[in-house]
């Protein structure tokens, strides 16, 4: 009797281990599922960091060769011009070099004190061409400084418009919102713009806030400004240029003055627009 008690225990215990068995095999069945899935969602996790990194690495390299671009550019404006190069006596010295290397351009410009230093072109082709094209004619998403196709540079028309992108890292026009802060105004408030044939001093006298609207809108449009006409059409322009500005400079604008129009792209609304206007000077005492 107890044999076959102590028998059938045993038997009781084999089924109960082989029930704990097949528990155990369905257990590691399904931790090792869970793994693969970990594993697999661990390399997804992987392989889209990396992706991400190589994009930012992607972009910061591109945005090094642009920096390194006009660098470069910078350092053509500043050395010495040699005189071996094809006479081109219309154009100030320091541009004959970039201007043989594209005749696109139109002039330079400088904020001191700012990182706004950079040469303008002016396309031939077509308005917008370098908006993602760079000095060289290359594809590159932080285009060029740029004047509007409209203008005449040589005459030049009393308003020139430069255009530029702001760009998140700083670069192109980039640090012009900076303008909407009044103290920052008051530090930087002078700029030069050079054509191919004369040094300029402006002073910037309105910092505003626009945005871009349909040619139909019987809307003021800052950026359709070339020249005045007459004292009474200058004098229209003045008082919706006004309605538009962050602040008052205290610098006024008189008609007859020489002007140029830095704009870009803000992000307080759609289409929006932030435009810096200053007028040329014969000093820095004006």
């Amino acid at each position: 009797m107890d044999r076959f008690k102590n028998g059938n225990s045993m038997q009781d215990k084999i089924n109960q281990l082989t029930k704990e068995n097949e528990n155990l095999k369905h257990m590691v069945k399904k931790q090792q599922k869970k793994r693969r899935l970990h594993n697999i969602i661990g390399i997804i996790l992987i392989v889209t960091g990396l992706l991400f990194l190589g994009i930012l690495a992607y972009g910061e390299w591109k945005g090094y060769l642009s920096a390194r671009k006009v660098k470069k550019l910078q350092e053509q404006k500043n050395s010495a011009y040699n005189g071996t190069d094809i006479p081109l006596s219309d154009i100030l010295p320091e541009y004959h070099k970039m201007y043989e290397t594209n005749s696109d351009l139109a002039g330079w410009i400088v904020i001191d004190g700012t990182d706004i230093n950079y040469p303008v072109v002016q396309s031939k082709v077509y308005q917008e061409f370098y908006l993602d094209h760079n000095f060289d004619g290359e594809k590159d998403d932080a285009g060029s400084i740029f004047a509007d196709a409209r203008n005449d540079l040589l005459l030049p028309d009393d308003n020139i418009i430069i255009y530029g992108h702001n760009m998140k890292d700083g670069s192109m026009f980039g640090t012009l919102q900076y303008y909407l802060d009044k103290d920052y105004y008051d530090k930087h408030n002078m700029l030069s713009f050079d054509t191919l044939h004369k040094h300029g001093t402006y002073k910037i006298a309105v910092v505003g806030l626009s945005k871009i609207s349909e040619e139909s809108d019987d809307t003021f449009k800052y950026y359709d400004f070339i020249n005045a006409d007459s004292k009474k059409e200058f004098k229209k322009y003045v008082e919706n240029i006004k309605k538009l500005e962050a602040y008052d400079t205290g610098t006024s604008l008189e008609y007859g003055d020489k002007l140029i129009t830095l704009s870009t792209c803000n992000s307080v609304e759609k289409d929006g627009r932030l435009f810096i206007v200053a007028k040329e000077v014969k000093n820095e005492q004006d």
